[in-house]
């Protein structure tokens, strides 16, 4: 068999028979052949006669729209440009696919990657409600950003929702709040992010008196008779949202002003814009920090889903807001 079409079968070209594909790849994995990533992309460079500074990394969305990942179309962070800069930085590419297109499968997808030397994937941020990605992950070094992808299981890099969570029960606490609710006022695109934010809330509260102690509202996420129910059953004088605009219209419905009569904490922080106190953490900062891993791992030749899953916490910085004074 002439090395070149080895070399096209071990990259799962089309132009190469499936069942020739599959005997060859067999045949390198009782060797214990594995393809470098890095060599491969420098060869599909020196092929295609681009510069190597070129060689592209994948940046995957499944949204319904070809952009609806990124704002306008979504009011959450666009981590795509900080992580092109900081792929810039180590030689790279990123570019962004979709996988909504027209007649797209799973195979074709892999095969236009293989074909292409493209060996290292980032995967974005998945729509409400979707929370699986069916590839051929041993054919890539993969990286998820946030919680959302929960099958399989890669590698990822996702905000400190914990330690936001603390951070702003700690400044409850130093300003002189005693009475501190929590509330979804919006559903989480993950529940292990809600449950972060849960925890160290329910931590926190245990340095307060039994009687300040407050149970979160109950209804996940909340709608504004829930929060009406709850909140003057409760009567906390600040609270911890998970988005805090919807919380700031239910409470001036109520006759309640804030900071006036109750504090806000933003636990997303996705918008420092509106100046509501919480944790700001810069979606550039973690869309460069998904690209570091990969580049890790594509340095390691580590491909396919892992064994030993890894994930990586960026924490946000404290950002003082109008919703927050100090207590009188």
């Amino acid at each position: 068999m002439h090395r070149t079409t080895v070399s096209l079968a071990l990259r799962d070209h089309p132009r190469i028979p499936a069942e020739t594909r599959d005997r060859v790849k067999a045949i390198a994995a009782k060797l214990g052949y594995r393809i470098n990533p890095l060599v491969s992309a420098l060869m599909q460079s020196r092929r295609s006669g681009q510069p190597e500074k070129h060689v592209a990394l994948a940046y995957v969305t499944n949204y319904p729209t070809r952009f609806g990942w990124r704002p306008p179309h979504h009011d959450r962070p666009n981590y795509f440009p900080g992580a092109a800069e900081r792929a810039r930085d180590f030689g790279y590419k990123l570019e962004h696919f979709w996988l909504g297109e027209a007649g797209m499968t799973s195979l074709r997808f892999c095969d236009i990657l293989s074909a292409r030397g493209i060996n290292g994937v980032i995967v974005g941020r998945l729509p409400p409600g979707q929370h699986t990605m069916d590839l051929e992950w041993s054919r890539f070094s993969s990286v998820a950003l946030g919680l959302t992808l929960r099958a399989p299981l890669l590698h990822h890099v996702t905000e400190n929702h914990f330690d936001a969570a603390w951070q702003g029960m700690q400044r409850c606490r130093e300003r002189g709040y005693r009475r501190v609710g929590f509330v979804f006022s919006e559903a989480n695109d993950s529940p292990r992010v809600g449950d972060r934010w849960l925890g160290a809330f329910l931590a926190q509260q245990q340095l307060y008196p039994a009687a300040d102690r407050l149970p979160p509202c109950p209804a996940v996420p909340a709608d504004e008779q829930s929060f009406r129910d709850w909140f003057e059953r409760v009567r906390p004088d600040a609270l911890l949202a998970n988005h805090a605009r919807p919380v700031l219209a239910w409470l001036e419905r109520l006759g309640r002003r804030v900071p006036r009569d109750v504090g806000l904490i933003d636990l997303a922080g996705d918008h420092p814009e509106l100046e509501f106190a919480g944790v700001y953490t810069d979606p550039a900062s973690l869309g460069a920090l998904a690209v570091e891993m990969l580049v890790g791992l594509l340095h390691r030749n580590e491909t396919g889903v892992p064994g030993d899953q890894h994930e990586t916490l960026l924490t946000g910085q404290w950002r003082d807001g109008r919703t927050l004074p100090k207590r009188a």
